[in-house]
């Protein structure tokens, strides 16, 4: 590791595991840079020594400003993480982004984003619970470790991830340090909800829609963006593979990146020859479009046709998504193979095993001898 003078700067050489590195300090060949990058040397070493070395060189590099800086604020950080997934990311993610941003701005204000430590982090997210539920929170705990991890080796940042003590604390609470169970619907509640989607005159449109979701276990926006091409010739099968969220297509796919065929029950394979039959549509038909053609937006859907179904029904209000959970809590405890069960839902093993083995019937699966 050695220094080498160019002009009015030096440069720095080194080479580590057999990679050559190399980083100018501009402006730096006098008395006091020289004093600097033996300084600068001495952290590298530090660090290499340590197992702490950053490949990028961004730590060690004077940080700048201008057109193009590494040195912004947490706001900003934000706003750039934003415009570099607006491509792969669904509607709805981009919306959440934009509002942690305006969050950020109000807890944060202008502070450098290499200024936001675990503590500042800590005093941040403590400040937010007061107006947001513990879900909310989460949500963007994972979205800002994400942009944190996305910015290293980019801009100037913590050299730990401040996000992700308050993460793991989140994630450990809990409900009062326990696991929370989401509360799925009944059968005898999913078929009344069907029932009077059926018998609503304004809202019997999306009767279809429920009941594929009732039946299946996909998440809104994956039936929101099925297209008929996606469905199998006999109508037992069904492509997953698109999405749609806020009424717009996502880039991205799935949730998880990943596409699947799943299997159809009788009740949906009849529903929808039955549909094909009535609408005769093109391939590339959206199956369940809005009442006005378009993708359905599921936020509309659940403000005013899921909201007033289920007042009518004087049940207990959950989201649409809860649908989703309560069709794999009752495949679960119909005995349906877990991991089968998670590759036709599009879950995650582990997240699926720790959020659902409640709805695994309490019995010995031991031989008795």
């Amino acid at each position: 590791m050695h220094i080498e003078k160019r002009g009015n700067s030096l440069l720095i050489r080194f080479s580590h595991e057999g990679k050559p590195y190399s980083f100018s300090l501009p402006k730096h060949n006098n008395p006091v840079g020289i004093s600097n990058a033996k300084l600068k040397i001495a952290q590298i070493e530090k660090d290499i020594a340590y197992g702490n070395f950053d490949t990028s060189l961004l730590r060690y590099k004077p940080r700048k400003l201008g057109k193009n800086p590494t040195a912004i604020t947490a706001v900003e950080l934000v706003q750039k993480y934003i415009a570099h997934r607006r491509d792969s990311l669904s509607n709805g993610s981009i919306v959440r982004l934009q509002a942690m941003a305006s969050k950020l701005t109000q807890l944060l204000g202008d502070k450098p984003a290499e200024k936001v430590t675990e503590s500042v982090a800590k005093d941040a997210i403590a400040r937010w619970s007061e107006s947001a539920s513990t879900q909310s929170i989460k949500t963007y705990l994972f979205l800002l470790k994400a942009c944190w991890e996305w910015a290293k080796g980019k801009y100037h940042i913590a050299e730990t991830n401040p996000w992700s003590e308050c993460l793991d604390r989140v994630r450990s609470s809990g409900n009062n340090g326990q696991s929370k169970q989401l509360k799925p619907f009944t059968i005898a509640e999913l078929q009344a909800i069907i029932a009077a989607f059926r018998a609503h005159p304004k809202y019997c449109h999306y009767t279809d829609f429920v009941v594929f979701l009732s039946h299946s276990a996909c998440r809104l926006g994956e039936v929101a963006g099925l297209r008929w091409k996606h469905i199998g010739a006999d109508f037992a099968t069904a492509w997953i593979g698109e999405s749609i969220s806020r009424g717009h297509q996502n880039k991205k796919g799935t949730k998880t990146g990943k596409t699947r065929t799943i299997q159809l029950s009788p009740t949906v394979t009849s529903m929808l020859a039955d549909r094909r039959a009535r609408l005769n549509p093109q391939p590339e038909d959206l199956v369940f479009p809005s009442p006005l053609g378009l993708a359905i937006d599921d936020h509309r859907f659940r403000a005013r046709a899921w909201k007033t179904i289920l007042e009518n029904c004087r049940i207990e209000y959950r989201s649409p998504y809860k649908i989703r959970h309560s069709a794999i809590s009752h495949a679960l405890n119909n005995g349906a193979n877990f991991i089968a069960l998670a590759e036709q839902t599009g879950h995650d093993k582990r997240v699926m095993l720790s959020t659902y083995a409640h709805a695994i019937d309490r019995e010995c699966l031991f031989v008795d001898f």
